[in-house]
């Protein structure tokens, strides 16, 4: 037997979570938002100007960036149009507050929706979450450190690493019991051996595994033996799935043991990237100081519509992102029960938060001769994904299903027929690929019905 099918053969195991999230309840969805992201179609979201929708041509389906196709929630679309109707203030957001609106609306939040007490004057602005990483590397690590990464990893990761002169240290993550899981003895290991910093992704990009409060506290507890600073990326923490219920790191008692720092932001929860506002949270005093010690040019970017955009949702968007998790809760079941035609060529494991889908496709890989299942996706069935290989990890894709239902059933139905199309035999690449294999995969859905042309031609 394989590792995968031992992976796949073991029983799924339960964990005691005391802050497990419960479903959201139908009188908390507003159905008219429902509506609303039913309706999405491509002809309509190709008028956007966003990177997603503007990088490939007309005919290709976008599922690649880690940005929703959602509506923007009407608080902050209230708030921007606020903002510019008082006086039309478009100038640098001041990044030097210690009480400012947005410090108190996230800090708010943060109580209210983690229990997390939070200065608000602790609250350090930064246009983006990976700015924070940068930063927070800089400060609490010297050149040649060794930085610990659980792989698969979001690429910017290896990018900035490299580029502050620190060494990445891999360190695969492991499928048990139907969940990626921290390879906790691993990094116990790379720890001992002298890393300096670890980057925590939680919830886990692009697994989308939010580890429990006893995963972090084991953390912490290896952090603090080896004197490891935790930097932890938390920024698609609003939208867990029902059953899960995100922990900031540094809302646990044993964060005072180790220097952290959490980055955090409204961008993906509610889809505001393009906005730039982030926040940094150090842990203890002498980690905000430290924090604090970083050029003034380091946190430069941060845009003054973000801040207003990002207090509005930290504020009133809790609405809209209740119906944005029990949509794309919908949606991952859905996908779920699309890919199983698949069979075992194409494997996913239900991520517990976000929009990403990590799919394993080793097998089809081997069956298609081929380790560049992104370009044949691309090139075949008119879907970007994500490369596999970009996050360290060859044979997997990401997909993004934070659009519409009735787009992501198009998707994976065009990504099923080039597969039947190009399954090549079994001998081998060298020899022309058969066609139209009967039984691989299961046949579509008699009740599916392929997107009109006006609906997917933009």
């Amino acid at each position: 037997m394989s590792e995968v099918e031992q992976e796949q053969a073991e029983p799924r195991q339960t964990e005691q979570d005391p802050v497990r999230r419960e479903p959201v309840e139908p009188d908390e969805v507003q159905p008219e938002l429902v509506r609303l992201f039913d309706g999405l179609r491509a002809v309509s979201l190709s008028a956007r100007r966003s990177e997603k929708w503007c990088r490939y041509p007309p005919d290709i389906i976008p599922a690649f960036i880690a940005e929703m196709d959602f509506p923007v929630a009407e608080p902050v679309i209230d708030a921007v149009r606020s903002h510019l109707t008082v006086g039309g203030d478009l100038g640098y957001a001041y990044v030097y507050a210690t009480d400012a609106p947005v410090q108190r609306a996230f800090a708010a939040w943060a109580r209210r929706t983690y229990h997390w007490r939070v200065e608000p004057e602790k609250v350090v602005l930064f246009p983006d979450t990976m700015r924070v990483m940068e930063v927070a590397l800089e400060r609490f690590t010297g050149p040649g450190d060794a930085v610990v990464v659980d792989v698969p990893a979001y690429p910017p990761y290896f990018e900035a690493i490299a580029a502050a002169g620190r060494q990445v240290v891999a360190q695969p993550m492991r499928l048990r019991g139907g969940r990626w899981r921290l390879d906790l003895e691993g990094l116990a290991r790379t720890f001992r051996a002298g890393a300096a910093a670890y980057f925590l992704c939680n919830p886990h990009n692009p697994t989308g595994r939010v580890l429990t409060a006893e995963e972090l506290r084991e953390v912490l507890r290896l952090a603090a033996e080896f004197q490891v600073a935790v930097i932890s990326d938390e920024v698609h923490a609003p939208l867990t799935h029902p059953g899960h219920r995100h922990v900031p790191l540094g809302s646990l008692p044993e964060a005072a043991r180790v220097p952290t720092v959490t980055a955090a932001s409204a961008s993906k929860g509610w889809n505001l990237s393009g906005l730039k506002c982030a926040v940094a949270v150090a842990g203890r005093p002498q980690d905000h100081d430290r924090l604090m010690e970083m050029r003034p040019r380091e946190r430069d970017g941060v845009g003054i519509l973000g801040v207003s955009a990002s207090e509005a949702a930290f504020d009133r968007g809790d609405p809209w992102l209740r119906t944005v998790r029990h949509y794309l809760h919908g949606s991952r079941r859905m996908l779920g029960e699309l890919f199983e035609s698949f069979g075992s060529d194409l494997v996913l494991t239900p991520p517990e938060a976000s929009y990403l889908a990590w799919l394993d496709c080793r097998r089809l890989a081997d069956r298609l001769g081929s380790d560049d299942l992104a370009e044949f996706f691309l090139s075949r069935g008119r879907v970007a994904v994500s490369d596999g290989r970009e996050y360290g990890s060859e044979g997997f894709i990401r997909l993004n299903f934070g659009t519409s239902q009735r787009l992501l059933e198009e998707m994976v139905r065009r990504m099923e027929k080039a597969v039947r199309e190009e399954v090549p035999d079994s001998d081998g690449a060298g020899k022309a690929p058969p066609r139209r294999i009967p039984g691989y995969p299961a046949p579509v859905s008699g009740s599916y019905r392929p997107a009109d042309s006006e609906e997917l031609s933009r």
